[in-house]
């Protein structure tokens, strides 16, 4: 029934698959939350046999912020969960991997610089020397040539001009922006899988109901709880390319990953077609995926990121 208490396995189309096979493979595990560990320290204040709060030492408080560094990461935590269902699919027609990290562009002139050195010799009073004149150099910087740019600087503030037009029409120069590219951050990879569904019998039709059935429910998030505060978050997906019984040896792997998105076309021939039973003749299914942690050089190292391409 496309979900239920046993482990569920479905496959499309219904064929042998053997050792030269390629396909892939999506095992579905339960979402499991972050546990920060560690209860020493931990007081629970009962009262009536019940637990009214609970406080944490400043100790427990401190080895939570020192292990934020080292916490266990979603990926991790599903990897190893039994798997709740499973399904086997043909590889798409289109597959592609996306691989990509923020750099941003970012200046810093002279007269900038010169501020932050100015800003930091203010601790030890030579900013302001420095500024009235009484030294020519700061922090090892002449100050030649700085202070015409920083009076044509703030000539220009007052009457709305940026600083690089004023110090151009004064001299015919521009600052150097000393322009550079700097790491941002990380972002998290997205897939798109698009499956094409034409069911030749009638066990073929229930395994793809089966199959849409089983990713719109472990997509959905759950209402499982006795006073209704709270709905649970929906399932994890592990995409697997295979060949045959093995991981495949060139595509490249997957971290765990979630559901943002499940489109179901079912008139993919452009037209109204059932079989007796109401299976339509061809549907396309298309899944919308996110990973749950960003790929880091390290992975590429262990476990899976050994094979192939990697992630």
């Amino acid at each position: 029934s496309g979900g239920g208490g046993r482990f569920q396995s479905y496959r499309y189309p219904n064929k042998m698959l053997t050792d030269s096979t390629d396909y892939l493979k999506i095992k579905v595990v339960e979402y499991v939350a972050l546990d920060l560990g560690n209860t020493n320290g931990v007081k629970s204040i009962t009262k009536e046999g019940k637990t009214t709060h609970t406080t944490h030492t400043k100790s427990t408080f401190a080895k939570h912020v020192e292990g934020g560094m080292s916490v266990e990461t979603g990926s991790s935590r599903m990897r190893n969960k039994k798997p709740l269902a499973q399904v086997i699919l043909p590889i798409p027609q289109r597959i592609s991997d996306n691989n990509s990290v923020r750099w941003q562009k970012d200046e810093l002139n002279p007269l900038q610089a010169l501020g932050i050195k100015i800003g930091g010799g203010l601790m030890s009073g030579q900013g302001m020397k420095a500024i009235r004149g009484d030294n020519e150099e700061i922090g090892g910087v002449k100050l030649a040539g700085y202070r015409e740019a920083a009076l044509s600087a703030l000539a220009g503030m007052a009457v709305g001009k940026s600083a690089n037009k004023m110090i151009s029409r004064a001299s015919g120069q521009v600052m150097n922006p000393n322009l550079e590219v700097l790491f941002e951050g990380v972002n998290i990879r997205a897939f798109t899988f698009e499956f094409n569904f034409s069911p030749r019998n009638m066990s073929e039709a229930n395994q793809v109901k089966q199959i849409i059935r089983l990713f719109k429910k472990h997509s959905a998030a759950k209402f499982n709880n006795e006073n209704g505060m709270f709905i649970k978050s929906p399932d994890v997906f592990i995409f697997e390319y295979m060949k045959g019984n093995s991981a495949h040896p060139f595509l490249n792997v997957f971290k765990p990953m979630i559901l943002n998105k499940l489109d179901l076309d079912y008139t993919a021939n452009q037209t109204y077609s059932t079989f007796h039973d109401g299976t339509p003749t061809s549907m396309t299914m298309r899944l919308n995926v996110q990973e749950l942690n960003p790929v880091y050089a390290e992975d590429y190292d262990s476990g899976e990121g050994t094979r192939g391409v990697g992630f």
